[in-house]
């Protein structure tokens, strides 16, 4: 797998991840829901934002590599 279709396929499961949750969130409301979501669900979208960054940087790096090396 490229560097770039991991970091498509990155962004596609969390957008589904959160759009799943948003049906969970809409049936399930109590304490334990608003932990969950506040120590593993928000955390993600920074976490996903930096590895997507890394990704990027990684494609341009071996784009580098194969133009300068051939």
């Amino acid at each position: 797998m490229s560097v770039e279709s991991a970091r498509a396929r990155l962004q596609l499961v969390h957008k589904e991840l959160l759009l799943r949750w948003g049906r969970v969130c809409d049936v399930w409301d109590d304490p334990v829901r608003h932990a969950l979501q506040e120590r593993q669900i928000e955390p993600l979208d920074g976490r996903i934002r930096s590895a997507v960054s890394a990704m990027e940087k990684m494609r341009d790096t071996i784009a580098t590599v194969r133009r300068e090396c051939g």
